[in-house]
C-alpha cells in the first residue's frame, strides 16, 4: 500500500489533508481518496485506511516515511501516536 499527499493544511487554518491511497502491485488500480484531520494520528489513519477499503479485523501496522517507521510491527518502531502535523508533510510527500 502507498499513500501520497495530494494537499496539505491551508494558510486559512483549514487543517485537513488529502490522501490519495492505493494498493501496489495490483491491477487494475484499487484506491481511495481520503481527507482527514491534520490532528489525526497514525493509528487514526491507519483506522481510517481500514474502513476506507472495506477491511476488517485488527492486525499489526506500520507506516515508512522517509528514514522513519511508524507503527506495531516492531518493537524499534516509533509510536504511531504522532499526529499528521507533527510529521511535517509536504504537498507530493509519498509514504508506505
Amino acid at each position: 500500500m502507498q499513500l501520497k499527499l495530494e494537499t496539505s493544511p491551508a494558510a486559512d487554518g483549514n487543517e485537513v489533508f488529502q490522501f490519495k491511497i492505493w494498493l501496489r502491485g495490483i491491477s487494475p488500480m484499487i484506491w481511495r481518496r481520503v481527507q482527514v484531520s491534520a490532528d489525526m494520528t497514525l493509528r487514526e489513519l491507519h483506522g481510517v485506511i481500514q474502513v476506507a477499503m472495506g477491511w476488517e479485523g485488527i492486525h499489526l501496522f506500520q507506516f515508512n516515511l522517509r528514514a522513519a517507521r511508524f507503527g506495531s510491527l516492531e518493537l524499534s518502531a516509533r509510536s504511531p501516536d504522532v499526529a499528521l502535523k507533527e510529521l511535517r508533510l509536504r504537498k507530493g510527500a509519498r509514504f508506505t
